[in-house]
């Protein structure tokens, strides 16, 4: 074969694979035609998700720690005067929200590490041990603001949860690494300012690099919101034929339900269905995930009012209990079908 109709051959290969938007507008396509009866017709639809808060928006005032230079001199005997030289520098005032959660966490880290020694001083300087509790009060309550700015309110979290991009592909990823990174950081929330915790530079960039590599949770935003407009469409014209009349008599298929059976048999179970389970399973880890990561003190109300209506599992009019119900209802309908033809979900035999 010629060469370059080889290579032809194999771009229009590729061209021609489905994306799951394809998938679902054939199978609409397919059941609109099987029962003479569409509700939703194929083809793109407006969303209705909403897109994540502004940096602006999202951000939280961090208190910067000012002592005079006798306070600082005392510190020195700590180790912690050269990193409040560090964060007053010209680079460490334009720290990446993530270097300063680091730096943080090994300042809070090394001030009780400090307390604890000089409380098993006797001779310990008073005055020192009270400027080190004042310090660790200061720090303990801010650490918390600094891990919120290098998460949900730093870059990598706008690009985890963006809307610039379309649903979960076919194929790919299945989320775990991305799971995983989250995973860490609600590990890392519960032991900031732990000085066990040995935090370095190389792992915590690694997990924002996962974070920010793809879309995915608002590939997984997209793929819930695709699949409820199809699955809803889908079940509302099965819905409608069958409150036209009778699809079935006495329990035996006709050939009308046995198109209908075709089309769920081989377009739906045969082509969706594990898209569909593979949305389900990824999306409730994802938002459980989620949920465990954004702390229940207070945040800000821009990020709050995002977080009620997209990303809470029991948000009423939220993505998931949607979606689940979408499930439901399509799967309802098509039983309803099957019943009343002693049909069921498995292909149709070729002795029928």
């Amino acid at each position: 074969m010629n060469a370059w109709l080889l290579i032809g051959l194999l771009a229009l290969l590729g061209c021609g694979q489905d994306g799951p938007e394809d998938l679902l507008d054939d199978y609409l396509q397919r059941v609109n035609n099987a029962t003479g009866t569409p509700v939703v017709e194929p083809g793109s639809f407006p969303s209705t998700l909403q897109t994540y808060p502004r940096k602006r928006d999202l951000h939280m005032e961090q208190e910067d720690l000012r002592i005079g230079l006798r306070d600082l001199v005392s510190l020195g005997e700590c180790g912690l005067a050269e990193l409040v030289a560090e964060r007053n520098s010209g680079l460490g005032k334009v720290m990446a929200p993530s270097q300063r959660l680091l730096y943080e966490h090994r300042f809070l880290g090394l001030a009780q590490a400090c307390a604890d020694t000089l409380a098993d001083d006797p001779d310990a300087d008073a005055e020192l041990q009270a400027l080190l509790a004042a310090v660790i009060e200061i720090k303990a309550r801010d650490i918390h603001r600094a891990f919120w700015n290098a998460t949900f309110a730093g870059p990598e979290f706008a690009v985890l949860f963006s809307l610039a991009t379309g649903p979960l592909p076919l194929a790919g990823s299945d989320g775990g690494d991305i799971e995983k990174a989250l995973s860490y950081l609600i590990d890392l929330q519960m032991r900031l300012g732990d000085r066990a915790l040995e935090l370095d530079s190389g792992s915590l960039e690694a997990r924002y690099y996962l974070l920010q590599e793809r879309r995915y949770g608002g590939q997984l935003l997209r793929a819930m919101e695709m699949l409820i407009h199809y699955l809803d469409g889908a079940a509302a014209a099965v819905e409608n034929r069958l409150a036209q009349r009778v699809v079935c008599f006495n329990g035996r298929p006709t050939p009308e339900a046995r198109i209908m059976h075709t089309v769920f048999t081989k377009f739906y179970a045969g082509r969706i269905q594990s898209y569909l389970t593979r949305v389900h399973r990824q999306s409730r880890t994802y938002l459980t995930l989620i949920e465990q990561l954004a702390p229940e003190r207070e945040i800000p109300s821009a990020f709050r009012a995002y977080q009620d209506v997209q990303l809470r599992l029991d948000a009423p009019h939220g993505p998931w209990l949607r979606f689940t119900g979408t499930i439901q209802r399509h799967a309802r309908t098509w039983q309803r079908l099957f019943d009343q033809c002693g049909l069921n979900a498995a292909p149709p035999s070729s002795d029928r």
